[in-house]
């Protein structure tokens, strides 16, 4: 992605990112999926950074997210101040799964942490505690929404929401889910670089490939949305499938229930909405606060290697995690 994103509000923002995580209706997954991109909100750091940030590409992004994610533990870290002070005491690492996957939104393509949390059963997450990280990584990495959903059942949350998911055989990489995004454009531009147009690449249980896309109905009719994606599918058959089918086997869509954390950083700068939902206590809003500012100094970090030319070196030998 490159300015369309930063130019929505921060509830079109939620209802866009809500859309793009839903399931395969053909599985009985009790499966939540969380969704919160990297590079923080234009109203946190400007719309000049933002754009210069996502201007070095997806390939870039991907391993600066990489690298936060697996050596500065921007997720662990969370997590461990959260389980620490006794805010949540469910989330697990057999029962919650993150890596960095693909978004796409109006357009453009862009790394993001993808959830994969089981969320019935014997040990499981519970519903409270999904929502305390949704809230305080929605706070950390400074953005306007996370989304959540539960695509085995479409009343669990506000919004019914409607999608198509595309799986491909093997591996699927976040530039191959870029470059089938950009072919369905090529079918329909209003599926591409339309209003709410846009997909979130996830793993279905059982695959740990991440090899689906997720797409949201943009602002097209039904009949519109189906044709294109199903006709983008039929150019990558044999590798590429479509779901959901009738049983007729003629295409379809369905529906999920979602929903979205979000902060209006113009009108709560110290991210209270989020806070609001984590917890009151004064010594993990602190800890909270820390590991806010350390993203955020990584994100200056890889906005000074941009501008001295070096994005290369910095993300291959000159990369280090903030204190």
């Amino acid at each position: 992605m490159r300015t369309s994103f930063n130019y929505v509000t921060n509830r079109t923002i939620g209802y866009l990112v809500a859309f793009l995580l839903l399931l395969c209706p053909h599985t009985a997954s009790a499966i939540t999926y969380m969704s919160i991109e990297t590079v923080p909100n234009r109203d946190v750091v400007g719309e000049d950074d933002v754009v210069t940030i996502r201007s070095i590409g997806y390939a870039n992004l991907e391993r600066w997210s990489q690298r936060l994610l697996g050596e500065c533990r921007v997720v662990d870290s969370v997590i461990d101040a959260l389980t620490a002070n006794t805010t949540i005491s469910s989330v697990t690492s057999t029962n919650t799964r993150v890596v960095v996957a693909a978004g796409g939104f109006e357009g453009g393509t862009n790394p993001s942490f993808v959830f994969t949390v089981k969320d019935s059963g014997a040990g499981t997450v519970t519903e409270a505690d999904v929502d305390v990280l949704g809230n305080a990584l929605g706070y950390v990495l400074s953005q306007g929404s996370t989304a959540h959903f539960s695509p085995d059942n479409f009343k669990a949350y506000a919004f019914p929401l409607d999608y198509i998911l595309v799986t491909f055989s093997g591996s699927l990489s976040g530039e191959e889910a870029q470059a089938f995004f950009e072919h369905v454009g090529t079918i329909d531009p209003a599926l591409f670089s339309g209003l709410f147009a846009g997909f979130t690449q996830i793993d279905l249980p059982g695959s740990l490939t991440n090899n689906s896309m997720l797409f949201l109905q943009p602002a097209v009719s039904k009949r519109r949305f189906i044709s294109g994606l199903s006709a983008a599918v039929e150019d990558e058959k044999p590798r590429a499938s479509y779901a959901p089918l009738k049983n007729n086997g003629a295409p379809t869509t369905a529906r999920a229930g979602v929903a979205f954390p979000e902060n209006d950083w113009r009108a709560s700068p110290d991210g209270e909405q989020y806070l609001t939902n984590v917890s009151e206590s004064t010594q993990l809003r602190s800890e909270l606060l820390t590991l806010r500012l350390r993203h955020l100094a990584a994100v200056t970090r890889l906005r000074e290697a941009i501008d001295e030319d070096r994005v290369d070196e910095y993300l291959a030998t000159q990369f280090t995690c903030p204190n």
